[in-house]
């Protein structure tokens, strides 16, 4: 009993108070859209993607999964790494590409995804040799190796060399590989690391979701924290594709007014659904999110600093721009201007779009019409 109320206390702190929500059948315990990635039924949206991510590794094709920051390519990796460890004949590896050099941690990491021993007191030379047996081994066992490496933007030449020859050192076979990163890391690597390029077989670009993929996001995480569903309890709508307490209505709007990625539906929604817990409404239709969504622009626009505002300004004369078309605009650094972008963009109030082989930005529906209230009064 008191390990309850313990808990019980400790998630009403993280929550502000507002849980549990109840409306109609469903009862909710905590903010479904707060936690990043809990669980591999959550994944939603790029169906296609998988697929082709699928084939790729069952023909031995090294992929690069691209897409602007939010786009959903660590979820879209980390859910087939999930689904791999499932199945005979594979073993999967994913391991986070940090700055530097191949680093003593990647090896060990790496090691430890192999289930094998880690020598603390080992160099990088003799961490790296270990890899090496240890994936040999896997082939001779017909146990075939694939590797995942998460934010390959991460890396310096030295790491994607060391990648390389982690792959092609081996004698009588490669690991399959599966990067993820933005397009501006896979051109780096077209440019400095030739051999590496000519192994990546095929590139898959995220875009962001549609309509119907925001709300099968929407609906999962609902279904996941809904105790009355059939993944809790006896069932609910949920199990059926409602998106309750959200209308189809409410949906389509933040999925117009924010850039249409995973990781910005999946904030605006933490948003709403913290007001309307907070209010204890029994449904949240167009009006209430718009008028959430609305003092969240603007609370996010005012919280900008003074080079924010300056870029978003941009934005706005401009419509569209890249980062270089800022920077001539403005009098800032193109370091400081990437700063500010990167901050907008996290916030939810630009979009990044790949145009060529580079990023252009803009003002997403909400940020463009929240600045223009702003202005007028």
């Amino acid at each position: 009993m008191t390990d309850e109320i313990i808990s019980d206390i400790k998630r009403q702190f993280e929550s502000g108070g507002n849980w549990p929500y109840e409306f109609g059948t469903h009862r909710l315990d905590e903010n479904p859209f707060a936690e990043q990635w809990p669980d591999i039924r959550l994944f939603a949206g790029y169906e296609d993607e998988l697929r082709r991510l699928q084939e790729n590794i069952q023909r031995n094709v090294n992929t690069f999964v691209t897409g602007p920051f939010g786009t959903g390519k660590t979820i879209l990796t980390r859910t087939m790494y999930e689904i791999l460890e499932d199945i005979d004949g594979y073993r999967p590896v994913f391991v986070r590409v940090q700055k530097g050099r191949y680093s003593k941690t990647m090896a060990k990491r790496i090691l430890r995804e192999l289930d094998e021993p880690v020598d603390s007191q080992a160099g990088q030379n003799e961490l790296y040799e270990d890899i090496m047996d240890s994936l040999q081994a896997l082939y001779e066992e017909d146990i075939r190796a694939v590797i995942f490496y998460d934010e390959v933007i991460n890396g310096s030449d030295g790491t994607l060399r060391q990648i390389l020859h982690l792959q092609r050192d081996i004698d009588d076979w490669e690991p399959v590989l599966v990067f993820n990163g933005t397009a501006h890391m896979l051109d780096q690597i077209h440019s400095k690391i030739e051999p590496l390029s000519d192994r990546i077989g095929e590139e898959i670009t995220l875009s962001g979701l549609d309509v119907d993929g925001a709300m099968e996001l929407i609906n999962k995480r609902l279904r996941y924290y809904c105790a009355a569903s059939e993944w809790n309890d006896d069932g609910c709508t949920h199990d059926d594709g409602d998106v309750a307490p959200f209308s189809r209505e409410s949906v389509e709007l933040i999925h117009q007014d924010v850039t249409p990625y995973p990781r910005q539906i999946r904030r605006e929604c933490n948003t709403v659904i913290e007001e309307a817990a907070k209010a204890g409404r029994e449904g949240v239709d167009f009006d209430f999110v718009e008028s959430v969504m609305a003092a969240s622009a603007t609370r996010k626009i005012e919280e900008l600093t003074e080079t924010g505002i300056d870029v978003l300004d941009a934005l706005n004369e401009q419509g569209q721009a890249s980062a270089n078309a800022v920077t001539n605009a403005l009098d800032i650094s193109p370091y400081h201007v990437q700063e500010a972008l990167g901050e907008l963009e996290k916030k939810g109030l630009i979009r990044a779009t790949e145009a060529g082989r580079g990023l252009e930005y803009k003002l997403t529906h909400l940020a463009e019409r929240e600045l223009s209230n702003q202005r007028r009064s």
